[in-house]
């Protein structure tokens, strides 16, 4: 008993041939939608940045006077956009955004129970450790979180 393929073998190359363009024409269309979908989730993103931030970044034209109470009245809306803006990354850059954002709001030696801590941002310092420049370093940490909108 033969089969199709084995008396006409152009067709099982072709028939490979079309299911290899399918497959192609697939892939190159869901890129090209998962590149649409996170280009508006980054742009929407980084205007909510620039939004709340628009006093202190990226001209720190006026740094706030009580640092912590400015940084906590934001926090809602930088949390929101930043949730939003996470579920259209690559997983594969998902736990650098997340350690970006965990360093954004504790700092580089932060703990996560504390949720927000701002004192990077306040000049303190810290005998055992180098003086932290507060607007250098959140120039810095916006500059990092902003880093992940260019396209992947």
């Amino acid at each position: 008993m033969s089969n199709i393929f084995s008396e006409n073998p152009e067709w099982a190359i072709g028939s490979c041939i079309a299911i290899f363009i399918a497959f192609a024409t697939h892939r190159f269309a869901m890129h090209r939608i998962n590149m649409e979908h996170f280009r508006k989730k980054a742009n929407a993103f980084e205007s909510a940045i620039k939004r709340e931030f628009a006093e202190i970044y990226p001209i720190q034209a006026q740094w706030p006077e009580n640092v912590d109470d400015y940084f906590r009245s934001i926090f809602p809306t930088l949390q929101a956009a930043v949730s939003e803006f996470r579920e259209a990354l690559p997983k594969s850059k998902a736990s650098a955004f997340d350690e970006a954002w965990f360093i954004y709001r504790l700092g580089r030696d932060g703990r996560e129970i504390d949720q927000q801590c701002y004192f990077q941002y306040m000049g303190f310092q810290n005998s055992e450790k180098p003086y932290i420049e507060p607007r250098k370093a959140f120039k810095e940490n916006v500059d990092s979180l902003l880093s992940f909108t260019k396209e992947t």
